[in-house]
């Protein structure tokens, strides 16, 4: 199991000291009074361990604490042994056990660390665009329409050459359908 914090900055708000495994009593910094955590590359605190999900849980300071919420994980966020329900932010006190999946970490304060300006100064990150905003920015023809059309075309040029050959056989055919529609084209 690896964690990697992701962002800028040395100072960190609070940490998760690694209760178990390979890495036990090493540090992961918490830099940002909102967080996402989990398996998936996009999250602020990345947790490589298969029992993490891709997007498990968030951590934010507001109103003066820290409050943790499960985000539908897999196999659960709990603090303190008690599983958290999903989505619904759950106070977490410095000092707590917090297990996601089954990485066990304590939550620890920072000295020098002040979460409430950190906060005041917090701006939210774009939200990445979803797949059907991609699209519509682009309106890129789609591919397989384009090769469809042409398909469709060379279908059209053969049949159109293979039933109405234009050559010296088919010459007195295309007169007969000519002087058909002029005398009907003549009549005022």
């Amino acid at each position: 199991m690896e964690i990697t914090p992701r962002g800028e900055g040395s100072g960190a708000l609070a940490t998760f000291s690694i209760l178990a495994g390979p890495h036990t009593g090493e540090k992961v910094p918490v830099r940002s009074p909102v967080v996402r955590i989990g398996r998936g590359t996009g999250n602020d605190i990345v947790m490589n361990d298969d029992s993490v999900s891709a997007n498990h849980a968030s951590l934010e300071f507001d109103e003066g604490a820290w409050r943790i919420t499960d985000l539908d994980s897999t196999n659960g966020t709990f603090v303190e042994s008690v599983r958290l329900a999903p989505q619904v932010p759950t106070p977490l006190p410095y000092g707590a056990s917090v297990r996601f999946g089954g990485v066990r970490l304590l939550f620890v304060s920072v000295d020098e660390a002040d979460p409430e300006a950190a906060r005041a100064e917090y701006v939210e990150p774009e939200a990445a665009p979803t797949i059907r905003e991609r699209a519509a920015a682009g309106r890129r023809f789609p591919v397989w329409m384009v090769l469809l059309i042409l398909v469709l075309l060379v279908l059209a040029v053969v049949l159109f050459t293979t039933f109405y050959p234009l050559h010296a056989q088919a010459l007195p055919r295309v007169q007969q359908v000519a002087a058909l529609l002029l005398p009907v084209a003549a009549i005022p």
